[in-house]
């Protein structure tokens, strides 16, 4: 059925051409069309030299063929023509004149495709028909001394702001350092002077300098900083004569309000590369584009895509007509869950740590702050990296570029052993009254023939029976490995599964994936009761770790983390909103979490909990600490990774905060004023209000 519409259409657009060139062969008489055809078939294929052998001796008298073509490819080319359509309608002859209405079709890459009919003038020269050529054939109100313009209209990259609407990444100028050559006593001094600064050779400099277009008055741009540089650093550039720093030529550049406070979560971005516009359609030569964390990942909402105006100004310079028009499409802002306060709070508690610090409203799995150290200043990307920048940043020993919160992988030690007692109280292997006799002894050497590993050593804890409360409260072990033992490899395996071990966390920006063990590596029973206590090959990001933890908050179920509020248009429309999303649906029965929960409080409130020094007058806080082994290169150089894991579970507004810190063994006690400072924060309870 398609051939038969399609051969309808063809029909219907060439049968008027068809019959009048088989009528006029009939008679012996030349053929406008044929002119006509060989004019259309040139233009369509770009070749205006063909296009041009066509014109009668008065249009090539008129104008030049160099000129001709030169004209054309100009204006072609500055709309960014890709192809044109053309029908043609029933040629009109009139004894020696003829002429055919098209319709034309340009496809462009500026005012994406716009129509146009044209009226192709024909006359008989010479017993041959020709081309009445004007400039109305380039677009039909053109006149002889008319100009063809194209202007752009920027679209500006839309905003991140934080939860309150405060601007966390915003469109804005940029430092241009740069040398007026008339201001400039001698240029080979000011070029030793100024190259150490920009990092530039001082040939470059000189070379930019003595380009053609260059007058003694002009400002010969040089390098672009962000205005957050250093005073001392401006004052060093406005020493050097001739030098001038200005903020006028660069106005579309990023800015980053707060510097390093939100680098790990909104990322940078950078002019686009070659590849990008070769790969990516929308974008021109010094747009901007995310390279990491919501900047990236939000790419498609946060590019504005230009406008453009087509339109004849005519001999006097005034706009004549538009020929076409795309208004410019800008970029969407978005609203991050960040609360500003907790967010600063969180950036100075862990300065000087490395490792991160993830803070969730533990009901609506909102992140209110999600800091990790060390960092780096985004502004410095925009315009150009100085090398030495981009060397100290990527060569640093604690990889600054990375987000720990989120890209870490960790063995979570004792925080996951609420998870692996919710295992043992499911399978019936416990009960909160089962006492582990062989919790009570230091180390323990499970009695099994395939056992080919050290014992298991307990945390030194108080003496006494070790039921499910006290190993908890005392993060023992012993009792967690013991309980493991008892059941299989794939029970281990199921419940990991059923915490979302495994399992991709669905997020803003991208998340590593944990692990329960790797696909390589066989089961043992040295590996089963290492992975129920957090050891192993266990290992899981700061943020999985705080959205399991939602679940002693909600009734079992695990919340799905959100760092977007919502996405509005440049004019405030609200184009999305992020409600809130469960994760894993009864991840913990509520009995288990009505069993395990008051020890999680006894971690913090119990004389002998692990978490006693987190404690805070009037707030009750639920906690499990822990400590886990990092791979180490040598005994000398053993890292651990200290994390405590809070909750505030009888508050109406309840958060969860994650701190996880690379320190050397035996260390990491700062955890507990990471979290302690944040939950008085949020709470509004300064130091003068606890009792001591």
């Amino acid at each position: 059925m398609d051939i038969f519409n399609n051969i309808g259409r063809l029909l219907k657009k060439y049968l008027p051409i068809i019959l009048i060139m088989g009528l006029l062969a009939g008679c012996g008489q030349p053929n406008p069309m044929e002119t006509a055809k060989s004019y259309t078939d040139a233009w369509t294929k770009l070749d205006f030299e063909g296009m041009y052998e066509t014109l009668s001796q008065e249009s090539q008298e008129s104008i030049a063929k160099d000129n001709f073509v030169e004209r054309y490819e100009t204006i072609f080319s500055a709309i960014e023509l890709n192809s044109i359509d053309l029908t043609l309608q029933e040629i009109l002859i009139e004894g020696d004149e003829a002429y055919l209405p098209i319709d034309v079709v340009f496809n462009t890459g500026t005012v994406d495709s716009f129509e146009t009919r044209y009226t192709l003038p024909l006359v008989l020269e010479d017993k041959q028909w020709r081309i009445v050529w004007t400039p109305s054939l380039i677009f039909p109100d053109m006149d002889q001394e008319d100009q063809v313009r194209i202007t752009s209209q920027h679209a500006l990259r839309g905003d991140i702001l934080d939860r309150e609407d405060n601007p966390i990444a915003i469109e804005g100028e940029a430092y241009t350092v740069g040398g007026v050559p008339g201001k400039i006593p001698d240029r080979k001094e000011f070029a030793k002077a100024l190259a150490p600064l920009l990092e530039l050779s001082e040939e470059k400099i000189l070379d930019e300098l003595s380009k053609d277009w260059v007058r003694d008055d002009t400002l010969v741009p040089l390098r672009n900083f962000p205005l957050s540089i250093s005073a001392e650093f401006k004052d060093k550039i406005l020493s050097v004569k001739g030098v001038m720093l200005v903020t006028n030529l660069v106005t579309d550049s990023r800015r980053y309000l707060n510097n390093e406070l939100y680098s790990h979560i909104v990322g940078y971005v950078q002019r686009v590369s070659a590849e990008d516009l070769e790969e990516k359609e929308g974008y021109r030569d010094r747009d901007l584009i995310g390279r990491q964390g919501i900047e990236a990942s939000m790419e498609e909402h946060l590019h504005g895509i230009s406008g453009y105006s087509l339109y004849i100004r005519d001999a006097d310079g005034n706009k004549k007509s538009t020929i076409a028009e795309i208004p410019a499409k800008h970029g969407n802002t978005i609203r991050l869950t960040l609360d500003p306060d907790l967010q600063a709070t969180a950036h100075k508690a862990l300065q000087g740590h490395v490792g991160s610090v993830t803070v969730l409203n533990g009901k609506t799995g909102e992140v209110l702050a999600m800091v990790s150290y060390p960092d780096y200043n985004p502004n410095i990307f925009p315009n150009g990296v100085l090398p030495s920048s981009w060397k100290a940043l990527t060569e640093h020993p604690d990889k600054p570029f990375i987000n720990r919160s989120t890209y870490a992988l960790y063995p979570p030690g004792s925080t996951i052993k609420p998870f692996s007692a919710v295992m043992a109280l499911e399978e019936g292997v416990v009960n909160p009254n089962t006492v582990v006799e062989e919790a009570q002894k230091r180390s323990w050497t499970p009695k099994l023939e395939d056992w080919n590993a050290p014992p298991i050593v307990r945390t030194n804890h108080p003496e006494g029976p070790v039921n499910l409360d006290k190993a908890l409260v005392w993060s023992d072990n012993i009792f967690f490995a013991w309980a493991a033992l008892k059941s299989s490899y794939d029970t281990m395996e199921s419940y990991a599964n059923r915490f979302g071990l495994g399992q991709p966390l669905p997020f803003d920006v991208p998340v590593s994936r944990s692990i329960l063990k790797r696909q390589e590596t066989t089961w043992s029973k040295h590996l089963l009761a290492s992975s129920a206590i957090g050891q192993g090959e266990v290992l899981v990001t700061p943020l999985q770790m705080a959205a399991m933890y939602t679940a002693f908050i909600n009734q079992g179920d695990m919340v799905l983390p959100k760092i977007i509020k919502d996405i509005r248009s440049q004019e405030g429309e609200i184009l999305e909103e992020f409600e809130r999303e469960v994760w894993i649906p009864s991840a913990i029965p509520q009995k288990w979490v009505d069993t395990i929960l008051p020890s999680l409080i006894g971690v913090v409130e119990d004389e002998g909990g692990t978490g006693r020094r987190l404690a805070i007058d009037g707030l009750t806080i639920a906690a499990k600490t822990g400590t886990a082994q990092k791979d180490n290169k040598d005994d000398e150089e053993k890292e651990e990774i200290a994390w405590l894991a809070a909750f505030t579970p009888d508050s109406q507004d309840p958060l969860v905060v994650v701190v996880a810190l690379e320190v050397p063994a035996g260390e990491g006690r700062e955890k507990f004023d990471i979290v302690k400072e944040i939950f008085m924060k949020y709470y509004g309870i300064s130091p003068e209000d606890e009792e001591y």
